[in-house]
């Protein structure tokens, strides 16, 4: 296992999601899951979800595939699933919570890379560069000259993501590369277009799942503890209430006041799951 320490919010979120995925929602999946048509989105099948969206990825590894990199592992149970399937998975994951958790998951079948994908040794190579909803985390212009290096010849690139529409207005959700910005970049690569496949309205009920979660948990919760709070210690409370304004108020606008949902995912983002060959 190779180490490089740095704590980041990424980090610590990615480690909360574990966390609260394993106690809720009967899941240590990490993604936005998926969900074909005519498929109802629910808290009780949140987890057949998030094994269909593995399923998909794993439908779309091209034929040939030996040694994959898998980028932003998660829990690990992707890199499981593939390894289980006959290949060598190596994993990049940036929290050491999560490292030691897939290395215990894992064994000796996979090196973990606990850093990010620019801090990968360029000198590994593989078939398939994974990325599944880690895309959006790393510097394209780096990482696709990245990406190219690490690749074998006839290797793959796949991406399984969100990206930010060229649209007007401000999304409520952050996150994404430009689409356009993100083609402006791969093209000027030697790669050919294997797979592209819109699945934004496959994957956009899970926002309204945290929609849900948010207005009948988070919001009710939230209140109930900021009276407390008021009514016991009003001047510490006050006064954390105004040195945190700003990131009080970003936080309440995001998760809390409703604008995050399918509708708004759907017209500011788009969710794709594309196939890159090296030529």
């Amino acid at each position: 296992m190779s180490v490089k320490n740095k704590v980041s919010s990424q980090r610590v979120g990615l480690d909360m999601g574990l966390a609260i995925g394993r106690f809720f929602l009967n899941t240590e999946d990490l993604h936005y899951g998926y969900w074909p048509k005519g498929k109802t989105a629910t808290i009780q099948n949140f987890a057949e979800a998030q094994k269909a969206h593995s399923k998909l990825i794993i439908d779309h590894i091209p034929d040939g595939t030996q040694r994959i990199l898998d980028v932003g592992s998660g829990s690990g149970n992707l890199a499981l699933k593939l390894i289980n399937k006959g290949f060598q998975v190596d994993c990049v994951i940036p929290s050491e919570f999560l490292a030691e958790q897939v290395q215990a998951k894992l064994g000796n079948q996979s090196t973990i890379h606990i850093c990010g994908f620019e801090d990968v040794p360029e000198s590994e190579k593989y078939d398939l560069i994974l990325f599944s909803e880690s895309f959006q985390y790393v510097k394209l212009g780096e990482s696709m000259v990245k990406i190219m290096t690490m690749l074998n010849p006839g290797g793959h690139l796949l991406i399984c993501d969100f990206f930010r529409r060229d649209v007007l207005g401000k999304s409520p959700m952050g996150g994404g590369h430009s689409w356009q910005g993100f083609q402006d970049i791969i093209t000027k690569h030697p790669l050919k277009m294997v797979t592209d496949l819109d699945i934004t309205k496959e994957t956009a009920p899970t926002i309204d799942l945290l929609a849900k979660f948010n207005a009948d948990v988070v919001t009710p919760i939230s209140e109930m503890s900021g009276e407390y709070l008021i009514d016991h210690y009003p001047r510490i409370t006050r006064l954390l209430q105004w040195k945190f304004k700003k990131r009080i108020e970003k936080i309440s606008r995001i998760y809390l006041s409703g604008a995050v949902n399918g509708y708004s995912f759907k017209q500011f983002k788009e969710y794709h799951l594309l196939v890159y060959e090296k030529m």
